[in-house]
């Protein structure tokens, strides 16, 4: 019994069918009644959803038979598909030369009369067939092949539906441009990988290079180096491992059962190496560096979200110290994030809690002039408010590790909460006798940090906290980092905060010399002030650069017309050598630490008379109260 010929475009063919991947799946319902109602209806025993694989015919759906599958050599439905245009209909197969001596003839499951009608794509691919069979020798009428056409139909849209959702899941996986699982695809990998109990190092990559190709070159620049930077990728780690692309210019490779450092070091040194060599562009070539993190299951962590984060904590270390090298996972990387994570909880906690952030202060801290206007030496020009925040579960968090973690929108919730403290304490200060003196002509400085500067209705906010509080806008300096000067920033938002100057409030710069924006970006908003940035005072005496930048800005802000502070004093040789380069205020722990309200008061009742020639340090009794 010859076998049926194959068809012209038999590689064609098979590529389609593998396409649905529905090869050796489980049985589906959809198809299983499809079946039943084809036998029911034309009134046979078998009826089966057949696929015509490269060596075998393979049934999706079976009634009446309990193979799942026979050689393509003896398939009826390998003749079937030869025609895809038309059905197939053998009446009596022990007279049909094709199938007489078939053994599904002469022995089981006995079949005499077949009706076969293509499963057709749309590109036109005949994929198997519906077919309907009887152990008797039959005549199958025109109603019967229209039944069984129709049937066919449904199994195909089935089908065509099936491949479309599971391209659907895998688009929703897959990176688009370089083809590799996206983040969430990872990530389901890591999870599966550490809920079997297998060791796994995971490597965070970064690109180093890539804003510089995107931004000099353009967008189709970019673009290849992150195809060439994921094939690159590939081809450095073994088979099983995984590639995924999790961000713009970011990867993570899992590397499965991978639990020792040394090993893990091999791969990675490997994949820095293929990812620090150049990348041929048309005539010119482009730069590419990257930055890994390292991190290892069990010993890092435990937890697939926190596995990750603790390679980017060795990431971003590695970067600090230099792009393009290799940062590994440190013991105390999985407490910090913990930590973090235990950080904002608590604050969330106490934001949704009755009257919302009560673990919020707000901390007072002077600003004292160095005698070089008309205000005397020593005088209480403004009081700085700083914000702090405390929980009874993580303790009071310092500034330069709460802000980090509680990003912009909690930062800017926070800012409110202190503010409308501030803005209460000051005024109940001005109402003392002995303190209101001292800060009779001095100012709040209020915090603003760049999100809330973004928004359009922060000036109207502002006023209304300042007026809400008994006080005029003349009572307040608003402080803004150089980031607020930032062309993203809109002019319609830096108009409302001109407006408020116009108001009386006075506008300082805070940080300034941190290299955020150009000298230009100060034309963008009127100001009255510059804050010196701490850095460079604490290199004053030991770095003659700093004097040198110091002295720059004196002119600079004078010639502007505004009033320049020094912050973070903590030695008399810092404050002789600020007075000596023309700086007009000073703030710093040398004079005073932030206080509370009642502390504030206390070192304002203990300040020398105005005029005194030299400026006082906090003294020991007014220290003690110092929280």
């Amino acid at each position: 019994m010859p076998p049926a010929p194959l068809p012209r475009d038999e590689e064609r063919r098979l590529a389609s069918l593998r396409s649905f991947e529905v090869l050796d799946t489980a049985s589906e319902e959809v198809f299983d009644d499809i079946v039943a109602l084809a036998a029911r209806l034309t009134d046979s025993p078998i009826a089966l959803v057949s696929l015509v694989d490269a060596e075998r015919q393979w049934f999706k759906a079976r009634y009446g038979v309990e193979a799942s599958e026979t050689p393509r050599d003896v398939a009826f439905c390998a003749h079937t598909i030869l025609n895809p245009d038309k059905p197939l209909a053998v009446e009596d197969a022990t007279k049909d030369p094709r199938f007489r001596e078939n053994p599904l003839v002469t022995g089981a499951p006995d079949i005499r009369a077949y009706l076969g009608v293509p499963l057709v794509t749309q590109e036109g691919q005949a994929l198997g067939s519906l077919c309907v069979i009887d152990r008797e020798a039959r005549h199958f009428d025109r109603e019967t092949i229209g039944t069984v056409r129709t049937l066919a139909r449904a199994v195909v849209t089935n089908l065509e539906l099936r491949r479309a959702l599971l391209q659907a899941r895998e688009a929703a996986l897959t990176d688009p441009l370089t083809g590799l699982p996206n983040r969430r695809a990872t990530m389901a990998a890591l999870v599966e990988a550490l809920s079997g109990g297998e060791p796994v190092a995971v490597v965070t990559v970064d690109l180093d290079h890539f804003k510089e190709a995107n931004d000099g070159e353009g967008h189709a620049a970019g673009d290849a180096l992150l195809k060439e930077a994921a094939r690159r990728l590939r081809d450095a780690v073994r088979p099983g491992d995984t590639v995924g692309r999790t961000g713009g210019d970011e990867f993570v490779v899992l590397l499965s059962g991978v639990e020792d450092r040394a090993a893990a070091d091999g791969i990675v040194q490997r994949i820095s190496a293929a990812l620090h060599q150049p990348v041929p562009y048309g005539e010119r070539v482009l730069r590419l560096g990257a930055t890994l993190g390292v991190a290892l299951a069990p010993a890092d962590a435990q937890e697939a979200e926190m596995l990750v984060r603790v390679a980017d904590e060795a990431l971003v270390r590695a970067k600090r110290e230099g792009r393009g090298s290799i940062g590994r996972a440190s013991p105390e990387d999985a407490a910090k994030l913990l930590r973090a994570a235990s950080i904002l909880r608590s604050f969330d906690a106490d934001a949704c809690g009755e009257g919302g952030l009560s673990g919020a202060t707000a901390r007072l801290q002077p600003i004292l002039a160095l005698g070089q206007g008309k205000a005397p030496d020593g005088a209480v020009l403004a009081v700085e408010a700083l914000a702090r925040w405390g929980h009874p579960e993580v303790g009071e968090i310092p500034p330069g590790e709460l802000f980090p973690v509680i990003g912009p929108e909690r930062g800017a919730l926070l800012g409110r909460a202190v503010r409308a403290q501030a803005l209460a304490a000051f005024a109940g200060l001005q109402a003392q006798r002995q303190a209101g003196a001292r800060l009779a002509e001095a100012r709040l400085a209020l915090n603003l940090s760049a999100s809330e500067v973004a928004r359009a209705d922060i000036a109207l906010e502002l006023a209304a906290q300042v007026e809400g509080a008994g006080l005029s806008l003349r009572a307040v300096e608003i402080e803004i980092t150089e980031e607020v000067l930032l062309e993203r920033v809109s002019n319609r938002t830096l108009d409302g905060l001109a407006a408020l100057r116009g108001r009386g409030a006075r506008l300082v710069l805070d940080d300034f010399g941190t290299g955020n924006s150009g000298l230009a970006q100060l034309l963008r908003l009127p100001l009255d002030g510059l804050k010196l940035d701490r850095r460079f005072v604490q290199r004053l005496g030991a770095d003659v650069r700093a004097e040198e930048i110091v002295k720059a800005t004196v002119s600079l802000a004078h010639s502007l017309g505004l009033q320049l502070v020094a912050e973070g004093i903590e030695t008399p040789r810092q404050a002789a050598m600020l007075r000596a380069l023309g700086c007009d205020a000073v703030q710093g722990f040398l004079f005073a630490r932030p206080m509370t309200p009642d502390a504030l008061g206390n070192w304002l009742r203990g300040l020398p008379e105005e005029g005194t020639p030299e400026l006082v340090p906090l003294g020991p009794r007014i220290a003690r109260r110092v929280n």
